[in-house]
């Protein structure tokens, strides 16, 4: 919101916005919209040190199912961005192939059904008298996050799963039950899996393991043949689909505004993590 004041105000020539205020600059004199297509994708992670999800790791492929993300792009990114199943969409090694876990809330109920949960009194449903539900935690500072997890957590509730949002005075990444996680880069599909799902790895915050996994990226980095890269990606993507760390949504795109001023951003580049790329020919740039 303070960025959008100051675009208006002439104190900056640009700033990376979220689709609603972005949305207000639409066609207004002075200014230039960039809806920019990004790798960076948000989902639910699941935090496996949380002894609820040793309990109830079984309920994952029902969240999952749950999830109308379509409406989610629509509603909460205003139609910028698309609906996510995996961490590679946008890269070279993605694997269409492996489970989206297409909106289902039948199949969600169903697969709780079949995993001994009943619904309760509450419009929950409950497995040994507890009811099955889970806080999802975000961090403070992006709306795009707070305005997505909402969205899920309503649609949760609405297939019996009592879901809930936070946003905490500082995030637990120990003991916290789940998060609204945001990931992805644009360039080597090494760069957001290793890290990020390899067994103990630095940007593991989710306590996620898997042998197939671990095995395929360790493989997948060891080789400069796209053959093969592809093959190790392909399998890991079929193990993590089998397996979920997260709970895809969506990619979102990177919602950039401009003075009418600032010439020679390039749109047509796949922007990263946080709208990450957009001054790669920064030296072609002009003002005036």
């Amino acid at each position: 919101n303070a960025q959008a004041v100051q675009l208006e105000s002439g104190e900056l020539d640009l700033a990376l916005l979220d689709p609603k205020n972005a949305q207000n600059f639409v066609g207004k004199d002075g200014f230039v919209c960039y809806d920019m297509k990004t790798s960076d994708y948000r989902g639910i992670l699941f935090n496996f040190w949380n002894d609820y999800w040793t309990e109830n790791k079984d309920i994952i492929p029902a969240v999952c199912y749950a999830i109308d993300r379509q409406a989610i792009v629509d509603a909460v990114l205003l139609g910028q961005g698309m609906s996510a199943y995996g961490p590679l969409q946008r890269n070279v090694y993605n694997n269409d192939a492996v489970e989206h876990y297409d909106y289902n809330p039948e199949k969600a109920k169903s697969i709780l059904e079949s995993i001994g949960c009943t619904m309760g009194e509450s419009g929950y449903y409950e497995r040994n008298g507890a009811e099955i539900g889970f806080v999802i935690s975000v961090m403070s500072g992006e709306q795009d996050r707070l305005d997505i997890a909402q969205a899920a957590a309503q649609q949760l509730r609405q297939a019996g799963i009592h879901a809930t949002v936070e946003i905490p005075a500082q995030m637990d990444w120990g003991g916290q039950m789940a998060c609204l996680i945001g990931w992805g880069s644009p360039f080597d599909a090494d760069d957001h899996t290793y890290k990020v799902f390899g067994t103990d790895k630095g940007a593991n915050y989710s306590g996620y393991s898997n042998a197939t996994v671990d095995a395929e990226l360790a493989l997948a980095r060891q080789s400069d043949d796209p053959a093969v890269r592809k093959e190790h990606y392909d399998a890991f993507q079929e193990a993590l689909a089998e397996d979920p760390a997260y709970a895809f949504i969506c990619y979102i795109d990177a919602n950039y505004v401009a003075k009418s001023t600032l010439h020679g951003i390039s749109a047509d580049t796949v922007m990263g993590h946080h709208g990450v790329g957009i001054f790669w020919n920064v030296q072609d740039w002009t003002i005036g």
